[in-house]
């Protein structure tokens, strides 16, 4: 018998030829068929089960290898391997197919089905027609969806909220939607191979993980975790697909079997989950592991917490998918999902200045918490969407055209890098988004040259923030370096604080820039302190800043530093804990939890240590970011009522008439007018430092 992976093999015929008896000899049609699932699973099974129907059909003239377990190769290998035709069939969970067409991450969007039998109408329904028939123009023909049940929790100990996720390392598939559900948990996601994730769970490396029960059992994840939630809050698809390439080899007759066989074979798929599932729950009770059943105001937590992953993809499903599963649960339950008005939040969340990106985020969730709680807007919740964008300003345009396309979005926050918020803002003014800018300083931000300008910033303002940091190393000495990042952010910081000294009669004792990722700054230090320089002023975000600081602390000559608040955009501290101890640096800062005492900001502190654990105001990362943010979304909440309207040239306008709004930051009085779209000036900024744990403190404060 000839066996070859994707390899089409006919007895003395024409591949295009009907199977038939010629001269005393079959013609037989071999096909490979590959999977992930073990042997023995309600997937293997199955599809042991279609290939011995389709030769039943055929009277053997088509015979079908079915590999399980990863046997020819994992499941992103055997997508590639599909779509060239070096494998003739493929069933694959969907959020691995993600990664060829995104839009089937669809059965994966969290607590979206309230019970099987919905996901199983979506998927047989017309969602899934909708699907299936885009994956021909990736290589593929879809025929039908198979599934190994709903997904379940499984964790070393229970887990009742969102909140119980936190700080955890979680083990998931590779797919965006499943990395972003538990990243709103507070988890740590960490893509693992399916085949190594007993490995993982058992040696500590993670200490959660989801996957149907069955799958739970089979994998024998119960041996290396102890507790199971019984959550459902995912349908764990299969997309059942052909090699397009080699599937229009086949005749026709042929084609419509294999076609047939796959949908008519999806029920007595599901009966093998079914069945499965109930004598696994059965024997897990037996083995000790225990066995917890989220409530419904259980579910309802989580529902909240992953509420913005549905308009965050559904741009990337598509909508007439998204629309059709509203618009059923709408009529069976009278869902209401698709009614609340978006902010968006876009921003790195995962490399150089996550901190950043997550400070921001969870000043916008306190606001929108406080808001919904207070009656919503215009009758309607208010839920925060987060995009990655990771630092890269291409992401981030692809971000701002998926925002553009959410339906009641109302505006888009940003990050902390100036050069990505400014590529951002020709799509920003072309689809006419409200652009909040808690931390961005470049002056050209704001000062953009667009009319109408959709650009509102609540943060520092090089053009005040440099004449302040230079009258800060002004207090202590006239002998002033300057120590910057090589780009225009540090270009333009350089001509305001140079221009400010010649007013003074003064220059700087030196200059020297570097680059973005550079780890040798000796020469420029060199430079520094040849040049009698007492003080430096450095530009530079967190990675470059810290290896400066940890140059000067084995330099012959500690110099003190003085610092943009850039550097407060990652973990800053952590990477320089022991230098600090003899290395004088102190940094601008806008807002402090520990100085702020009106009501607002004690309400503000109580509400986010109750929200994220944390037990004291210093424990409050970038405040700055925190605090900003948090006022933006209420400023934006007022030009909504305002306007009356999620038009959003409307809340533009409008928040160009806000007259007063007391915030964390300060009472706006106004905050913008039509000229004036930066809400803080140099009035707000003060000088910093770290504690001993870290915590930034005011000067004058101490150091606690």
């Amino acid at each position: 018998m000839l066996i070859a992976v994707g390899t089409l093999y006919f007895f003395h015929g024409n591949p295009g030829s009907k199977p038939r008896e010629t001269a005393g000899k079959k013609k037989i049609l071999k096909l490979t068929f590959g999977h992930s699932m073990p042997p023995n699973s309600a997937i293997d099974i199955s599809a042991r089960k279609f290939a011995e129907v389709v030769s039943q059909k055929t009277d053997g003239g088509v015979t079908i290898t079915v590999y399980p377990n990863q046997e020819l190769a994992n499941d992103h290998k055997m997508i590639e391997m599909a779509v060239e035709g070096d494998l003739d069939i493929l069933l694959t969970p969907t959020a691995k197919m993600g990664a060829v067409f995104p839009a089937l991450q669809y059965s994966d969007i969290p607590f979206l089905f309230p019970h099987k039998e919905d996901a199983y109408e979506m998927l047989a329904g017309e969602p899934g027609r909708l699907l299936l028939q885009q994956l021909n123009q990736f290589g593929l023909i879809g025929a039908a969806f198979w599934g190994s049940g709903f997904k379940q929790f499984t964790a070393h100990k229970e887990i009742h909220s969102p909140k119980d996720f936190k700080g955890m390392n979680v083990r998931i598939m590779k797919s965006p939607l499943i990395m972003d559900q538990f990243r709103e948990f507070g988890a740590n996601p960490i893509p693992i191979d399916f085949h190594e994730t007993y490995k993982a769970l058992k040696d500590g490396v993670v200490e959660a993980e989801e996957n149907p029960i069955v799958v739970i059992y089979d994998m024998k994840f119960h041996e290396v975790q102890s507790h199971i939630i019984i959550s459902n809050h995912a349908y764990l698809s299969y997309v059942f697909t052909f090699s397009k390439k080699n599937f229009e080899k086949l005749p026709p007759d042929i084609q419509q079997i294999l076609i047939t066989t796959a949908k008519e074979l999806i029920g007595y798929e599901r009966e093998q989950i079914d069945t499965q599932e109930s004598d696994v729950l059965k024997k897990l009770a037996g083995t000790g592991i225990k066995i917890t059943y989220l409530t419904d105001d259980e579910i309802k937590q989580f529902q909240l917490a992953t509420k913005g992953i549905l308009y965050k993809y559904a741009p990337v499903i598509g909508s007439e998918v998204i629309t059709a599963t509203l618009e059923y649960l709408k009529r069976k339950y009278k869902y209401e999902a698709g009614d609340d008005i978006i902010i968006g939040l876009n921003a790195d969340m995962t490399l150089g200045a996550s901190i950043s990106g997550m400070a921001i985020e969870r000043g916008m969730q306190i606001a929108a918490k406080e808001i919904n709680e207070s009656g919503g807007l215009l009758g309607k919740k208010l839920i925060v969407v987060t995009m990655d964008h990771a630092g890269n300003t291409a992401r981030s345009n692809d971000n701002i055209r998926l925002f553009a396309k959410i339906k009641n979005l109302a505006a888009v926050m940003g990050g902390l890098h100036s050069h990505i918020v400014m590529a951002d803002l020709k799509l920003i003014h072309l689809f006419k988004i409200p652009y909040l800018l808690p931390w961005t300083t470049h002056p050209q931000v704001v000062q953009n040259g667009y009319e109408p300008n959709y650009v509102f910033r609540l943060s520092a303002n090089d053009t005040y923030a440099g004449p302040f940091l230079v009258e800060q190393a002004l207090k202590r000495t006239r002998k002033i370096a300057l120590l910057r990042v090589n780009t225009g952010w540090g270009d333009i910081n350089e001509e305001i604080m140079a221009n400010y000294l010649k007013e003074k009669g003064l220059n700087f004792t030196a200059i020297e820039s570097f680059n973005l990722g550079e780890t040798d700054f000796h020469e420029q230090i060199e430079r520094i302190a040849g040049s009698g320089a007492e003080i430096i002023i450095m530009l530079a975000y967190t990675k470059e800043g810290a290896i400066i600081i940890k140059h000067l602390f084995y330099g012959k000559k500690k110099i003190p530093v003085i610092s943009h608040m850039a550097i407060t955009g990652e973990d800053f501290y952590k990477e320089v804990k022991k230098e600090l101890n003899t290395i004088d640096l102190s940094f601008m800062q806008t807002y402090s939890f520990i100085t702020a005492n009106n009501n607002r900001s004690k309400e503000f502190v109580k509400t986010y240590m109750n929200e994220y654990g944390v037990k004291t105001p210093q424990e409050i990362f970038s405040p700055n970011a925190t605090a900003r943010a948090y006022d933006l979304v209420m400023l934006l909440a007022e030009a909504v009522r305002q306007a009356g309207t999620l038009d959003r040239t409307a809340i533009r306008d409008a928040m160009e008439t806000i007259q007063h709004y007391e915030g964390l930051t300060k009472m706006h009085s106004p905050p913008y007018t039509k000229t004036q779209h930066d809400a803080l000036d140099e009035k707000g900024y003060f000088m910093a430092v770290f504690d001993k744990n870290g915590a930034i403190i005011p000067i004058g404060e101490g150091k606690k």
